[in-house]
């Protein structure tokens, strides 16, 4: 299983790193002033922690990673488990996760751990995948197989996003708040690249063998269902769109 993670940890890398504080952090940069002293739980490559520390420039930031990048000018990185953190309690005025929730056993864990380290008044920004809004077209039973088979492989769920609200709200937060954006793929180029990144997970060997063993699926079904995410890469009028769920709240 520990190859499985890493290779989808490396499969996401270069998406993540595209990913900005603009793109996926609007929702929190109103909140945020010069000064504070920030916290990025899951901060991946660190593409969307850079922009956060330009936001509360000369503030302090903080990375936590359990693979973090090996430098970020002007953050402290930490390698560390989101659940589980090695640092203090009250020591920030902002927290924020992107896409972590959904990779983690027990999201709410997370969130009491982020409410432990978070100051009186402090603000947190949490933002998250809800894969049960999607939309495909056009579809047929090999695409749509293709889901319940990548969900197998997540240690936590991607249908959290509908939940942050929630959760934020269980782990002691205040004033939670909660909106959803949606994103598309829907130019030749979105929907070749989105295609080739699904078809991926039917061909790489690691993850067809842990399929395979867990008796889910066969190598001719991933070959088939691999084939079918290439050629609807191919369709002329090939569109995909999916919420991304956002939540704010308080200290």
């Amino acid at each position: 299983m520990a190859d499985v993670e890493n290779t989808l940890r490396e499969r996401h890398r270069p998406a993540h790193a595209e990913r900005t504080a603009q793109t996926h952090a609007a929702f929190l940069l109103p909140h945020l002033r010069p000064g504070m002293a920030l916290l990025d739980l899951g901060c991946g490559p660190g593409s969307i922690t850079a922009g956060l520390a330009a936001a509360v420039a000369p503030g302090p930031v903080t990375g936590v990673d359990t693979e973090p990048p090996d430098r970020l000018d002007g953050v402290t990185l930490v390698r560390a488990d989101a659940a589980d953190l090695p640092l203090p309690d009250a020591s920030f005025d902002a927290v924020f996760a992107s896409a972590l929730l959904q990779h983690v056993p027990d999201p709410l864990a997370v969130l009491r751990e982020a409410r432990r380290v978070a100051r009186p008044g402090a603000v947190i920004g949490v933002v998250d995948a809800d894969w049960s809004g999607r939309l495909l077209e056009p579809s047929n039973d090999l695409l749509e197989e293709s889901y319940p088979l990548m969900e197998v492989l997540r240690t936590g769920s991607p249908y959290v996003g509908r939940q942050l609200r929630g959760l934020l709200h269980e782990a002691g937060f205040a004033r939670c708040e909660a909106g959803a954006r949606a994103i598309a793929h829907g130019s030749a180029d979105e929907v070749a690249s989105f295609a080739g990144f699904n078809r991926s997970w039917f061909t790489n060997e690691s993850i067809v063998d842990s399929l395979v063993r867990r008796g889910v699926t066969t190598p001719a079904r991933m070959a088939e269902i691999a084939a079918a995410w290439a050629a609807w890469g191919e369709e002329p009028g090939a569109f995909f769109a999916a919420f991304w769920c956002e939540a704010v709240a308080w200290v």
